[in-house]
């Protein structure tokens, strides 16, 4: 039977061999990894990541692709094929006391930022991300402050892990042929001090600020900002886009400490 990408999940197939290889050394599986396949296809990247004797848990939504992936690969043992979306998917069944969870896949453009804030939510349980992504998404993941890139994604990615933009990988090499580039992104998950409640904090402090990133901290922070508060270490007329990771932390912690 002959499987069609579908426009509704974004799918567009890595083709190449070569790039797929090149993926799987930025990776470098190993046995013993529990990896999380997202977006599994037609099974090109999982044939590369089985070879490692890695343990997979590929995921795909389509359930149109999930009997050609049981027939591609049957009887593997370190192969669990899900049919499930990867945005509501519980993945606390997957995660062990002593290991962390590596994820990875070629993901579509529009869930990208919401699998990214789901991985972060569980960054406990995470060791890292290696992502094809579209060049435009990719920028934004590693963008520094001062940057038109820069906002939400990048000030989260850089809290939580160290975003690393890997190679380019041009549209030939997708079926069908999108109109973009995209590019090969790792982020290494760093251990978090905080604790959840902190987090929480940061993340309502980062999301009011760029709401309205042309306006000042002292404007889009405003429903945040206790009346009488004082000594606050930024400088409330700066704008969210000019602030560092360091200094969203400093300013949660001014937001919301008991006077």
């Amino acid at each position: 039977m002959n499987i069609y990408p579908k426009k509704r999940w974004g799918q567009n197939f890595l083709i190449d061999p070569n790039i797929l290889r090149k993926i799987v050394r930025t990776i470098d599986p190993k046995p013993g990894d529990t990896i999380i396949e997202v977006g599994a296809g037609k099974g090109a990247l999982t044939q590369f990541l089985l070879d490692s004797k890695a343990t997979i848990h590929a995921f795909e939504i389509d359930s149109d692709l999930i009997p050609a992936l049981k027939d591609k690969f049957p009887n593997k043992i370190n192969l669990t094929i899900h049919q499930a979306d990867v945005l509501t998917f519980d993945y606390s069944q997957l995660f062990q006391l002593n290991q962390k969870v590596r994820i990875v896949g070629n993901i579509p453009y529009n869930i990208t930022s919401p699998l990214l804030f789901k991985i972060f939510e569980n960054s406990a349980h995470i060791k890292d991300v290696i992502f094809l992504v579209q060049k435009e998404i990719a920028q934004r993941i590693c963008a520094k402050p001062d940057n038109k890139d820069y906002g939400i994604l990048s000030v989260l990615s850089n809290y939580y892990g160290s975003p690393k933009m890997e190679f380019q990988v041009s549209p030939n090499v997708f079926r069908p042929i999108p109109k973009v580039v995209s590019s090969v992104i790792s982020i290494h998950i760093k251990t978090q001090k905080d604790n959840i409640d902190f987090q929480k904090g940061l993340l309502k402090t980062i999301k009011t600020a760029f709401n309205k990133r042309r306006k000042t901290l002292k404007n889009s922070l405003s429903e945040l900002i206790n009346k009488g508060k004082i000594n606050c270490p930024i400088d409330l007329n700066r704008r969210a886009e000019t602030l560092t990771v360091d200094e969203f932390i400093k300013l949660t912690k001014w937001l919301f400490q008991r006077d």
